[in-house]
């Protein structure tokens, strides 16, 4: 005799097949995953990117500050320069009048010193070192006494006869003659006495 066990078989049809995981949600959790890694990778470059920026910004910006602050000095000390020079200019310029102002006094000085008897001038003109003389004598021998005392004076070149002519009594004459007057140097300035309590500089041995 055969027996079935009817329980049993429907224990087993009433079980229902478990369904597995699909390709399709395995599929959008690597997406979703990649999305998560590329969006981290994203944000930390974008992190790095601005805090390289922000770094470089502030760089930048002590570096400008830097520059701004050394222009204002290089345009000070440009400022000093301009002044020195100016006042460089000033002194020079009342040097040489110091010492241009004798060679006019030296030059009538020693012209009337080589003036002799019997001749006078009418004009001297000084061109540079040049002096255009004119002027009148009672005779020729008078004039020529005038250029030899010229000439020995170290004050002048050799003087250059231009003009001798007669009108009535008196001789009309022109010369030219070249000033080689030097105007003396500035005397050397006195060196500043020493620091009190430095110690004096050694006296000069006596020569044997």
């Amino acid at each position: 005799m055969i027996k079935i066990n009817l329980l049993s078989e429907g224990r087993t049809a009433a079980r229902a097949p478990q369904p597995g995981l699909g390709t399709g949600k395995v599929n959008n959790l690597v997406f979703a995953g990649c999305l998560a890694v590329a969006f981290v990778y994203f944000f930390g470059m974008w992190w790095h990117v601005a805090a390289v920026k922000r770094d470089w910004d502030e760089k930048n910006r002590k570096a400008q500050a830097e520059v701004d602050r050394l222009k204002s000095i290089i345009d000070e000390v440009n400022g000093y320069e301009k002044k020195k020079a100016n006042l460089e200019a000033k002194i020079n310029l009342i040097n040489d009048l110091k010492r241009n102002q004798h060679g006019p006094v030296r030059l009538m000085d020693e012209v009337s010193k080589a003036l002799p008897d019997l001749v006078w001038l009418n004009e001297m003109n000084l061109t540079g070192q040049n002096i255009g003389i004119r002027g009148k004598a009672m005779t020729p021998n008078a004039v020529a006494n005038f250029i030899e005392n010229l000439k020995k004076s170290p004050y002048f070149a050799e003087p250059r006869f231009d003009s001798l002519n007669q009108e009535g009594p008196i001789y009309n004459f022109g010369l030219s003659v070249t000033f080689t007057y030097v105007a003396p140097t500035e005397p050397a300035t006195a060196t500043s006495p020493a620091p009190p309590g430095s110690p004096a500089a050694p006296a000069a041995k006596p020569a044997a």
